[in-house]
């Protein structure tokens, strides 16, 4: 399932509109739709983070859904935040 059509699933199921969701995440609208729709096949992580608190999942959820995260990033992240190791470097793409 593409992004955008996760995202459209969820906001279905929370009587939202992505006009009303843009809105929440405090996003200008026409830039909303270009980073879920089809002009952009993953939005930039912090589009998915703003928008989970309003459609009722976790971010991590919503990072998984366009491809930002994969759960063997999760795994290796799990691993390495055991006490005596340390911390890994940033995920795959989400480097600033």
């Amino acid at each position: 399932m593409q992004f955008a059509e996760y995202l459209r699933a969820r906001c279905r199921e929370r009587g939202l509109s992505l006009h009303r969701l843009a809105l929440l995440c405090d996003l200008n609208q026409i830039y909303f739709y270009q980073a879920v729709g089809k002009n952009r096949s993953t939005p930039p992580p912090w589009v998915p983070c703003r928008a989970a608190p309003h459609l009722g999942v976790s971010h991590v959820d919503l990072l998984i859904a366009p491809g930002h995260l994969r759960d063997d990033d999760l795994v290796a992240h799990r691993r390495a935040r055991r006490p005596g190791r340390a911390a890994p470097g940033p995920l795959p793409g989400l480097e600033r």
